[in-house]
């Protein structure tokens, strides 16, 4: 009788393993996104883009794809701003007295940061273009952790006073810029412009509903804030200006559409003002 309870026990063991192997594997998309969500909670940004291309270019759900598509166009958009930030914060501090024994050093730092700058914002402009005639009324929906943002960065403060900075610091001084920027694009699409505290809390209760048209109102906004480093002062690419210039008008265009089907007098009266402000620029730059 003892030995009556072994094959029955070996069946069921039989039967659980069968289960377990007959579960759905995770795909690799699956995995990607993970490690991409836990890249963004690490501040780990190279390594969130590179997770979120996987997803882009392997995963077979439209609504995952979608999420990576978002969250990468938001993330290469900070970035271009943080990277400026960096170059700007360089510059000043090579013009400052305590500078001028490195100014050289500086001067090159600012070069590079500016080439980066370009190279994310050229990357982000091409993003939007390429979503911007497949969205309409349906939310955008993401979810993603809120970077640690600060009023303040310490590390490039101590760069614009143009004091030595050992390479922890300039890291320190490019990862707060790189979250302070994420919080203001991630606010700014979610309904919150210049409020990271509000866009926090937005974010804090998980999946978060974008409106289209705030999305691309938001990035326009960013990207033309960004086009100041083309100037004379900064890389003096003038061609670059004006690209920029009709990317954002090409965007606003569409974005106008969708207001008309929905109106909304607030996001109405912010695109007409930033038509205004392109068409000024463009005036200046004859």
């Amino acid at each position: 009788m003892p030995h009556r309870s072994w094959p029955i026990l070996a069946i069921a063991v039989c039967l659980l393993l069968l289960a377990c192997s007959s579960a759905p594997p995770s795909s690799q998309s699956d995995q990607s996104f993970t490690d991409a969500r836990n890249n963004f909670k690490a501040s780990d940004f190279k390594a969130a883009l590179r997770n979120l291309d996987k997803v882009i270019k392997g995963s077979s759900d439209e609504s995952q794809r979608q999420q990576a598509i978002v969250l990468r166009t938001v993330l290469v958009t900070a970035l271009a701003d943080a990277n400026k930030q960096m170059a700007e914060a360089y510059y000043i501090g090579a013009k400052t007295p305590a500078g001028q024994s490195h100014s050289g050093s500086y001067y090159k730092m600012r070069s590079d940061y500016y080439n980066t700058a370009r190279s994310f914002l050229m990357d982000g402009m091409q993003a939007v273009m390429d979503q911007r005639s497949k969205l309409g009324a349906t939310p955008l929906v993401i979810e993603v952790t809120f970077p640690g943002f600060q009023g303040t960065n310490a590390a490039m403060n101590k760069i614009k006073s143009g004091q030595p900075v050992s390479d922890n610091d300039q890291l320190s001084a490019e990862q707060q810029a790189t979250r302070n920027a994420l919080a203001s694009v991630l606010s700014a699409i979610a309904g919150a412009p210049e409020d990271p505290n509000k866009g926090q809390q937005i974010y804090s209760s998980g999946k978060v509903q974008i409106d289209p048209r705030a999305y691309l109102i938001e990035l326009s906004n960013n990207f033309y804030q960004s086009e100041a480093m083309f100037d004379w002062r900064g890389l003096n690419e003038p061609d670059k200006m004006h690209l920029v210039n009709d990317v954002v008008r090409g965007n606003l265009d569409i974005a106008q559409k969708m207001l008309t089907a929905k109106p909304d007098k607030d996001m109405q009266a912010r695109v007409k003002k930033m038509l205004s402000d392109c068409d000024k620029a463009d005036k200046k730059k004859v």
